[in-house]
């Protein structure tokens, strides 16, 4: 059967071709698709991410002995370097002072087994390594740089005693001597003397 369109062509109903119809139900797709890319990337980067995070999450449960006992020890040996500081520092600091004083007594010379030197009076005192450079450098005690100091008061039984107590010190390198004054009693005929004597450096001067 043949159809004959006899309304005139501005009234005639247009026929659209199917083209663009096909043009953009693949571009549906194309889109889908992009987005079913997308989504698929972005689940698993997701997972990885997961993944990595729960591995990461034993490693450290495995780890966390080791780290415990790690931080133990490092306290401890904080603590023991504390105390080692201590040490040092009370060891900085002690005097052994029977021993400078028997360096001392031993350095007065005697005469037939006797000490022709009576001390009245003995004052003992450290000296810190500022005081004591200060003084080498002002020249106390013949320059040298003494440890401890020991403060006399004392008696001689004559000159020659006196002046033989003033050299044992002056000439011995482990002691230097600050002579500060004599007089002599004239009713019992002894020499009374004031005087400083130092120990030269720490424990060497003692020995």
């Amino acid at each position: 059967m043949i159809r004959l369109n006899l309304l005139p062509k501005n009234l005639r109903r247009r026929v659209e071709p199917g083209w663009w119809r096909l043009a953009a139900a693949l571009f549906a797709l194309v889109v889908l698709g992009t987005l079913g890319f997308l989504h698929y990337t972005a689940y698993t980067e997701l997972a990885l991410a997961r993944s990595e995070r729960d591995a990461l999450k034993a490693e450290v449960e495995a780890l966390k002995p080791f780290i415990e006992e790690q931080n133990r020890l490092v306290q401890e040996r904080k603590t023991l370097e504390a105390l080692l500081a201590i040490r040092e520092g009370l060891q900085k600091d002690f005097v052994p002072w029977s021993q400078y004083l028997a360096a001392f007594i031993n350095q007065i010379p005697k005469e037939g087994g006797r000490l022709p030197v009576a001390l009245r009076s003995v004052g003992t005192r450290a000296l810190s390594e500022e005081e004591a450079n200060t003084q080498a450098q002002n020249g106390a005690f013949g320059g040298k740089k003494v440890r401890v100091e020991f403060t006399l008061q004392g008696e001689a039984l004559n000159q020659g005693a006196l002046v033989r107590f003033v050299r044992a010190f002056e000439t011995s390198p482990r002691f230097g001597i600050e002579f500060q004054g004599a007089s002599l009693d004239p009713n019992r005929g002894l020499y009374t003397f004031i005087a400083r004597v130092g120990v030269v450096g720490g424990e060497q001067g003692a020995r």
